[in-house]
């Protein structure tokens, strides 16, 4: 089944967390399915969804079954509900809204409840719920693709190891990443400093790359993608929100690569509030935005 958002093809530019710890870890967390800052997400929310997707999908079910990937919609239920209040709280810091009106067109659009559900994970009864998140990360695209840019320092590595490794030496401070980068430039491995990108200049790569998700001070390690190996290392020095708006060009899927790039800035939120996933769900990858089965699957590094 396809998920309720498209994911960004041009880049696979994911992060990954320090180790976060099960939900049951401390007593307030118990029978969580995931916390986000001070929130706790209950389990039986997760259940619901997963029971009424079930419920009205047998052939879905008769699927997953023989394939024995339950436990995948499960966790891509958990993620996409943590996504929900990861966007309720950005929309929340920037007085953001999306009105029922609005959430009414959006539904209309796509045929009707049904139909608007018919090739995600959810169900038509939870059709307002779904499309109000879309929404609000379409706004929280919208709002800041035209404004935002980024300077970096970066390296490379041609292996999962050698990523962590650098990524590690450059979180260590202002004058071992100047080194690192030093050295690797000297050896002819693509490296640099002071690196500049506007979101509004590539749209397309803004919305599948980390760069722009990062608070000033993050290291960044991720990968390419297709057929990609090489890893990039970047040191995120500034993170600017303009008064000066850019102009994003004008294509028809601009309403997608908002809502695209409004997901990525999730990543932004998670960092600032802190996401705890229950292991019954898999761990948490912050850049990817999403659930992963376990720890070596996380898409890169966030130091």
């Amino acid at each position: 089944m396809r998920s309720v958002i498209v994911r960004p093809r041009l880049i696979v530019a994911l992060l990954a967390a320090a180790l976060l710890t099960g939900c049951g870890a401390q007593p307030s967390k118990a029978g969580s399915a995931a916390v986000v800052g001070d929130h706790a997400i209950p389990v039986s929310t997760v259940e619901s969804r997963f029971d009424s997707v079930l419920q009205s999908r047998p052939r879905m079910l008769e699927q997953l079954e023989s394939e024995n990937r339950k436990d995948e919609l499960a966790s891509r239920i958990a993620a996409f509900t943590v996504r929900q209040e990861l966007a309720d709280r950005a929309a929340r810091r920037q007085n953001l809204r999306v009105t029922e009106q609005r959430i009414t067109e959006w539904i209309e659009r796509q045929g009707g409840a049904e139909a608007a559900m018919s090739e995600t994970i959810f169900t038509a009864d939870q059709a307002r719920s779904v499309a109000r998140s879309l929404l609000l990360m379409r706004e929280l695209g919208s709002e800041q693709l035209p404004k935002v840019s980024v300077r970096f320092d970066y390296t490379s590595a041609t292996t999962r190891a050698e990523a962590k490794s650098k990524a590690e030496r450059m979180a260590r401070g202002p004058e071992q990443a100047a080194e690192l980068i030093a050295e690797d430039s000297a050896s002819g491995s693509p490296a640099g400093e002071g690196r500049e990108l506007r979101a509004a200049n590539n749209p397309r790569m803004a919305a599948s790359t980390p760069l722009f998700a990062a608070e000033s001070g993050t290291v960044l390690a991720f990968r390419g993608s297709g057929r990609s190996t090489r890893w990039m290392v970047a040191r995120i020095t500034e993170r600017r929100i303009s008064d000066e708006q850019g102009q994003t060009p004008a294509m028809g899927s601009a309403a997608q690569l908002e809502q695209q790039f409004g997901a990525r800035l999730l990543g932004l939120t998670a960092q600032r509030t802190g996401v705890e996933l229950s292991p019954r769900y898999g761990v948490w990858d912050p850049v990817a935005v999403t659930a992963v089965p376990e720890e070596e699957q996380r898409s890169g590094f966030r130091l």
